[in-house]
């Protein structure tokens, strides 16, 4: 999607000061957590420390979660779009709120956003629920649907890159955030948004303006309103525009995504208490010296299901050895600790190979193993050091790799989804039905540069 720089803005420049703080306190703390990686992007212990995650939401020391995760950002580009955009909008609407105002916003509008992430984590599999999520993209939607409403009638500049060169054209700022809109909650539906907390964004934007009919400051907005007007021509006009707000089309189309989302909301709160209890793993470890992290997820009974739920060949690899060797699961290690030295392990994995399946024999070796099993049998904690092949397979044959090493620590968990997606699901219900009544009923009261 392109960049929109906006052309018409009103002539009331107060300091900005809270716009200005957010975005150098987030360039801070990504140079603190990035400068290892040389500033491209942020340390895995980072993510791990300070990241938001649904599974660890009924777990209330991990509560600072809801804020750190909203100054942490993956990568360069992640911080720069985000400031890029915190730095047009957030002036503008910081102009309408007072940056008192708008810290609060920007703040509970990013508490919703990880709300909105963690009630719709359902539809995208249930490793969705350990994945952390970070950036400021869920505060900054709402920052963005707080503009909507106060600026719906400015214009932008929409640039798109074609061909290395940018192709630019005018666009109402409307028509620019509402197809932004639009694509946060297709994407999230139709499971196509990759890595991307689509969601978050959706749930923050819609908090931005649910939170509008609180923190509006009616005062600035009849400024803003008058300094408008008098630099508009011709400004002799009676200023009735500002009242109309946004156009049917635009309420439309909101509703219908609203709509949409507030469905999607109570499927969740009404489909995912059957799922009960699963099991969420965090998996970090070292392929010979380059690092990894990887998540999983499984319910049991159904242990063997974690083997649909990776993202990462490297991972599968590695739990593939541990369980060929019982040592993910086995009920015989229920409520024990265990530690291992220099064992050979052989494994036996069945493969696929021409339409036939091959059993395949993998010497291993487990150089130092200490784990701490549940009462359920599977592995609650884990670290240890893993010497193995890789079974590498083409259309006719296979063959195995020279030996590579793991080092790896594991943890996994019991997270009730029922129970998160219950309560985090009423909670955006909520927001997504008071945003619904504030833009349908109430859009001329925060109206400065009316849409119509």
């Amino acid at each position: 999607m392109g960049l929109g720089i906006p052309i018409t803005m009103p002539e009331f420049r107060p300091k900005h000061r809270a716009t200005i703080s957010l975005i150098v306190i987030n360039s801070i703390i990504y140079l603190a957590t990035s400068y290892n990686n040389f500033f491209l992007s942020v340390s895995d212990y980072w993510v791990t420390v300070g990241g938001f995650s649904p599974s660890l939401l009924t777990h209330t020391d991990q509560w600072y979660r809801f804020l750190t995760s909203m100054f942490l950002h993956a990568d360069i580009f992640h911080i720069f779009f985000n400031m890029y955009f915190l730095f047009f909008a957030g002036r503008a609407v910081e102009d309408a709120l007072g940056s008192t105002r708008f810290i609060f916003l920007y703040l509970i509008s990013g508490l919703a956003a990880s709300i909105f992430h963690s009630a719709y984590s359902f539809i995208g599999g249930l490793t969705s629920y350990a994945i952390p999520a970070i950036g400021a993209s869920g505060a900054i939607s709402g920052v963005l649907g707080a503009y909507l409403l106060f600026y719906p009638g400015t214009s932008l500049v929409v640039c798109i890159p074609v061909f290395f060169f940018p192709l630019c054209f005018p666009m109402r700022a409307s028509l620019y955030i509402l197809f932004w809109f639009a694509m946060q909650v297709i994407y999230g539906f139709a499971m196509i948004a990759g890595g991307v907390a689509v969601f978050a964004h959706a749930g923050g934007f819609l908090a931005g303006i649910a939170l509008l009919p609180i923190l509006a400051n009616r005062r600035r907005i009849g400024i803003l309103r008058i300094i408008t007007h008098a630099t508009s021509i011709p400004f002799l006009r009676l200023p009735s525009s500002y009242y109309r707000g946004l156009s049917s089309t635009t309420k439309a189309v909101m509703s219908f995504l609203t709509i949409a989302l507030i469905l999607g909301g109570a499927y969740t709160v009404i489909a995912a208490p059957s799922v009960g209890r699963v099991k969420v793993a965090t998996i970090q470890y070292t392929l010979d010296g380059t690092p990894y992290i990887d998540y999983v997820a499984f319910r049991p009974p159904d242990f063997e299901s974690y083997r649909t739920t990776m993202a990462l060949q490297e991972t599968r690899v590695l739990l593939n050895r541990l369980a060929a060797a019982s040592l993910l699961y086995d009920l015989k290690k229920a409520s024990k600790t265990i530690e291992i030295r220099d064992q050979e392990i052989r494994t036996e994995h069945e493969i696929s190979v021409g339409g036939r399946t091959v059993k395949v024999s993998v010497d291993s070796r487990i150089e130092y193993f200490r784990g701490s099993y549940g009462k359920d049998g599977i592995l609650a904690q884990a670290n240890g050091t893993l010497v193995t092949r890789v079974i590498y397979i083409n259309q006719t044959n296979y063959y195995l790799s020279d030996p590579v090493r793991y080092e790896f620590l594991v943890n996994s968990m019991d997270v009730n989804v029922g129970l998160i997606s219950r309560y985090t699901g009423l909670l955006s219900l909520l927001i997504a039905a008071i945003a619904q009544l504030t833009f349908l009923t109430r859009d001329w009261e925060f109206s400065i540069v009316a849409e119509e």
